[in-house]
Order: C-alpha cells, then sequence, then structure tokens
C-alpha cells in the first residue's frame, strides 16, 4: 500500500495538469473566444513608415534608370533610342547630377504615396478575402491580391500627384527645384488643379495597373516559395518574389506609362487612349513598349531594394 500511495501523490500534479490543459483545449473550442495570433501583425504606423522608408531605400538607389527611361520617352527625333545611349547622353551633357535631378520630389513623392498605399493594403486585401469567403489562414487568390493592390495604390497616388508631376517635369527638363515646379504647377493650374491635373486620371489609371500586377506578384509568388515548395521565407524568397513582381509590372505598365509621362509633359493629348492612339499612329504598335527594357531594368532592381527593406522595416518596427 505504501508504495501505491506515493504513485498517487506523485502523479496528481501531472492528472491536475491534464485537466487544466484539456479545459484549455475545450475553451479554445468553443464559439466566441478569440484565437492568439502566431505572429504580431504590423500596426498601422509601422505599415506607414515600412512603406516611406522602404521606397525612399529603393527610389535613391534607382533614380539614375527612371531618369534615362523618362529621357527615352519625351525624347525628339535623332535622340538616342537605346538604354546605354541615353545614360550616355545624359552623361555627356549634364553629367551626374542630370540623372538625379529629381531625387528630392521623388524622394517626397514615395513617402507619401507609399505610406498610404502600404497602410491601405493589408486592411484591403483581408476585408475582401473575407468577403469573398476566404478561409482564414489561407493565401488570399492572385485576383484579390490584384485588386487590394490597385485599390490601395489608386489612392496613394491621388495624394501624391503634385509631387509626381514635378518630378516628371525636373527629370525631363534635367533642372530646377521643387519648390520651383510646384510653385509654376501652382500657377498653370491653381491649388485644386494642382491635383485635379488632366495627368491624374491616366496616373491613377497607370498605378491601379502598376500595384495591381506589382503586389499581387510579390505576395502570390513569396506565398508560392513558402507554403507550396516548402522554402523558409527569406531574403533569397524575397528576392524572387521581388523580381517576378518587377517583371509582371513592367510588362503591364508599360504603355500606360509612356501615356502618362507624355501627358504630365504637355506633350500629348487630353486622354491616355488618345495619347496611346496618337503615339501608334506616329511610330507603330511597338512604340508603346519602346521604354520596355528600361522599364523592367529599373523596376527589377527597384522591387528588390523596396521590398527587401520592406520586409526588414516591418520587423524592425514590429
Amino acid at each position: 500500500r505504501e508504495p501505491r500511495t506515493r504513485v498517487c501523490l506523485a502523479s496528481a500534479p501531472m492528472v491536475a495538469t491534464r485537466r487544466r490543459m484539456a479545459k484549455a483545449e475545450d475553451d479554445d473550442k468553443k464559439p466566441g473566444t478569440p484565437s492568439k495570433p502566431s505572429v504580431k501583425a504590423p500596426s498601422l504606423s509601422a505599415r506607414m513608415a515600412s512603406g516611406a522608408l522602404g521606397s525612399c531605400t529603393a527610389e535613391a538607389g534607382t533614380l539614375w534608370l527612371d531618369t534615362v527611361k523618362v529621357r527615352m520617352q519625351v525624347a525628339p527625333a535623332g535622340a538616342p533610342t537605346s538604354v546605354i545611349g541615353m545614360l550616355l547622353f545624359v552623361l555627356q551633357n549634364e553629367g551626374v547630377g542630370g540623372l538625379y535631378s529629381g531625387l528630392t520630389p521623388a524622394l517626397v513623392r514615395q513617402a507619401s504615396y507609399q505610406s498610404i498605399k502600404m497602410a491601405a493594403y493589408d486592411p484591403i486585401r483581408d476585408r475582401v478575402s473575407t468577403y469573398v469567403g476566404v478561409e482564414k489562414g489561407q493565401p488570399p487568390p492572385f485576383w484579390v491580391l490584384a485588386l487590394a493592390g490597385g485599390l490601395a495604390g489608386s489612392l496613394g497616388t491621388v495624394l501624391a500627384t503634385p509631387t509626381e508631376i514635378a518630378k516628371v517635369r525636373l527629370q525631363a527638363s534635367g533642372g530646377g527645384s521643387l519648390v520651383s515646379t510646384l510653385t509654376a504647377l501652382h500657377d498653370e493650374r491653381g491649388l485644386p488643379g494642382m491635383w485635379l491635373h488632366p495627368s491624374v486620371i491616366p496616373n491613377v489609371q497607370r498605378s491601379f495597373v502598376v500595384n495591381a500586377a506589382e503586389l499581387a506578384a510579390y505576395e502570390y509568388t513569396k506565398n508560392l516559395l513558402v507554403k507550396r515548395f516548402g522554402m523558409r521565407e527569406s531574403i533569397l524568397v524575397h528576392v524572387i518574389a521581388s523580381v517576378a513582381s518587377g517583371f509582371m509590372a513592367a510588362l503591364t505598365s508599360t504603355p500606360v506609362d509612356m501615356a502618362k509621362t507624355r501627358m504630365m509633359n504637355g506633350d500629348c493629348g487630353a486622354s491616355m487612349l488618345h495619347c496611346l492612339a496618337d503615339v501608334v499612329a506616329q511610330s507603330g504598335l511597338l512604340a508603346l513598349y519602346a521604354s520596355f527594357f528600361a522599364t523592367w531594368m529599373r523596376l527589377a532592381p527597384w522591387n528588390v531594394l523596396n521590398f527587401v527593406s520592406l520586409e526588414r522595416y516591418k520587423r524592425l518596427f514590429s
């Protein structure tokens, strides 16, 4: 009897522990009981700060490629038609500073635009996913990611329109300052006209297309690599997803990007379709993709720097 008593006394704490664990499991199964998240989601301020800092990091590293792309889109007849040719042309005539003539408005625009976009993307994606019945914990389909990316990007674009116009004009002219360019825009259009510029509609259209392809391709590729192929989420996964994102964004956005740039610079018609028709009539259908290589060369490294930095900043702030 003595050994049995000792065994029963020794096992009493274990039995009590099992009972507590079973009760906790039953409580978790009760409807209405909130589940504990396995990973803390970034807060609104963390998403905004990560979007701003990640995009500014990418913009500072790749602006020279964007300047070459803009110069190719607005180049007159007889100007260099290749990326290398235009790069050398700008360096010979304006020096390295000519490649970064729009840096200040570019950083201001990215900080405002990307912070709004990244703050809005997650809530829109989650709301749409819930509305269409995506199960919790399952990756949303591609079209949900594309819709959320397009809507979030369009919202950020509308609010950042004046700095976007100033950036394009400074890159096209190769000189001036942000304040003087915004002042000239105000004198031309008035205060409401800085946001209600004729180019705001093609700019939003372009932004919807770019962000729908960019954000959807990035998140879809990342989910595919991690959940289907079993890769550990790392810088390698982020780089692969970023390259896919940049290619999709360049493929879908090059024609509307050309139309937007020409309209902002005052070299095209009043609508995107009219502008695209002018380009095709003057130079042929392939002219719509004249800057594809320059666009992809810029978007690929831009996306790598942006998304890799974004993931690191999100971890830091969370």
